[in-house]
């Protein structure tokens, strides 16, 4: 992933009438596989949890021992939770699927959902460039001023 915009902004949409706030793609996969060679599964709330804003008060079932002994699909499905009315929709912007959703200039979170441009197979993928200058800036050691 890479955050293109102002995490604050993110934070704002906070909305306590919901555990947690998600993109809710309508996400269905082109492929068996996905990055690495994994198999690639179908499912409802496909890519929902790739990002998440959690409102921790209401998320009281969602306890250590719940969470290491739940498949990843109860998790990535909320079946934690005592309803869909408890999941609240966060602006597309906020998980862009790189590779899946038309292209777009009005992005705030980059998600690389196929694999991203540390990959060779994705070095030229949407966001690449954009990926490159964060890593080259993180990685960057001038002298002390």
């Amino acid at each position: 992933m890479l955050v293109l915009d102002d995490i604050a902004k993110l934070w704002s949409l906070r909305d306590d009438r919901y555990a947690v706030q998600v993109v809710k793609h309508d996400h269905r996969p082109r492929e068996s596989r996905k990055f690495l060679g994994e198999p690639q599964t179908a499912y409802e709330k496909k890519n929902w949890s790739s990002v998440m804003l959690f409102n921790n008060e209401r998320c009281i079932s969602l306890t250590p021992d719940y969470v290491n002994r739940a498949s990843g699909l109860e998790l990535h499905q909320f079946k934690w939770l005592k309803g869909d009315h408890l999941i609240g929709e966060l602006p597309h912007n906020w998980n862009h699927l790189v590779g899946y959703d038309a292209p777009s200039r009005d992005v705030s979170l980059a998600h690389y959902t196929l694999g991203g441009p540390y990959f060779h197979e994705y070095a030229d993928c949407e966001y690449s460039e954009e990926w490159r200058a964060e890593r080259d800036s993180m990685l960057f050691a001038g002298p002390r001023r």
